[in-house]
């Protein structure tokens, strides 16, 4: 029996995928039926915060990474799993919405393979803010994400977070090796349109989204824009 579990463990497929956030082409492989029983029971029992730790061990398990889970942006992993559900049980989901116009329950279908990041031709990571300072920005993690997740973020507290390094005429400061105390008194130095540059960033990111045409019972075709993985599986 041992023997037969072990070929079982070394015989799942693998595929391939490139990363959005760098390009890289990673190796997963399909979850097992209990790593999905524990993404399930985190969606139905737990809290956000409880469902995004256990999809994050769900990519440390299936993907080879050569960082923790926690550490990528969060369209990463939401890209990450929907590969790893359309391999694992199939590409086919049918979400149940609720019509804003109509308040009735729709059901849609969709194909999960059809999604793809969307990008912002006009989207940076280095932000000029002065003739001579050029700012680096880093993209929020899922481990930024969940340490939130029970309070209210706003900009101010990314910018914090993800400002990756400072390029000026006389040198490049690591803000990791600046202290957050400096960190937040140059963001408060800052004009106000400096800050809409840096601001940007974020609103910029890219996303997974799908947008998803359906008809309610009055025959009126009607548009909805699906946004994230709880839209996808509600």
């Amino acid at each position: 029996m041992r023997d037969l579990l072990n070929s079982m463990k070394t015989s799942l497929p693998k595929y391939n995928l490139v990363q959005p956030s760098t390009g890289k082409l990673l190796v997963y492989r399909p979850f097992t039926v209990k790593e999905e029983k524990n993404l399930l029971m985190a969606n139905q029992t737990g809290s956000y915060e409880d469902f995004l730790v256990t999809l994050a061990d769900l990519i440390d398990n299936c993907f080879e990474l050569d960082v923790d889970a926690k550490k990528l942006p969060l369209f990463d992993i939401e890209y990450f799993f929907l590969k790893l559900r359309s391999k694992s049980v199939g590409e086919i989901v049918e979400p149940t919405i609720v019509c804003p116009a109509t308040r009735e329950k729709i059901k849609l279908m969709l194909n999960i393979d059809s999604i793809e990041p969307i990008t912002f031709p006009e989207h940076s990571n280095k932000i000029k803010i002065a003739s001579d300072i050029l700012v680096t920005m880093k993209y929020p993690s899922l481990e930024n994400i969940i340490k939130r997740s029970s309070r209210k973020t706003d900009y101010f507290d990314l910018l914090m977070e993800c400002i990756d390094t400072i390029q000026t005429k006389h040198e490049l400061i690591d803000a990791k090796t600046a202290s957050m105390v400096e960190i937040e008194e140059f963001i408060n130095l800052l004009t106000t349109d400096q800050y809409k540059k840096l601001i940007e960033f974020f609103k910029t990111t890219p996303k997974l989204e799908k947008e998803i045409k359906y008809k309610t019972k009055d025959d009126v075709e009607r548009i909805i824009i699906l946004r994230g993985i709880r839209d996808f599986f509600q």
